[in-house]
């Protein structure tokens, strides 16, 4: 009797885990990494509250994948952006609030830790 009960028990406890698996899937075999923003003006000062765009592009022709663009982050009193990323073709925009400073484009592919360094000219 004893044989059936932890037989039992394990067809449950797999029945159980197979649920799971197929309502949540499997871990994704991607990370996330961290990239440090740096924007400053012509001069070399720092920009505070400038913000970020970022758009995620097709690897393969540089397409885009997605029509709008999301804000990740507004740049401190130094000038510095943390932003967290999956490593994905992405369309950077650089924006200050005023409209002060011409906006500028990258395209960046962050697959680790790194620094982007943005230099943003006034708008004569």
């Amino acid at each position: 009797m004893k044989w059936i009960r932890k037989a039992l028990k394990g067809i449950s406890l797999t029945a159980a885990m197979f649920v799971f698996q197929a309502c949540y899937g499997t871990m994704n075999d991607y990370y996330e990494t961290s990239v440090t923003i740096h924007v400053v003006d012509d001069n070399g000062d720092p920009l505070e509250g400038v913000g970020i765009y970022a758009q995620e592009l097709n690897p393969g022709d540089s397409s885009v994948l997605s029509d709008y663009q999301d804000l990740v982050e507004y740049t401190d009193s130094n000038g510095l952006a943390l932003w967290w990323t999956y490593g994905s073709l992405q369309r950077l925009t650089f924006a200050d609030k005023d409209s002060l400073y011409a906006p500028v484009e990258t395209i960046v592919q962050t697959d680790e830790a790194d620094t982007i360094n943005v230099v943003l000219e006034k708008i004569r």
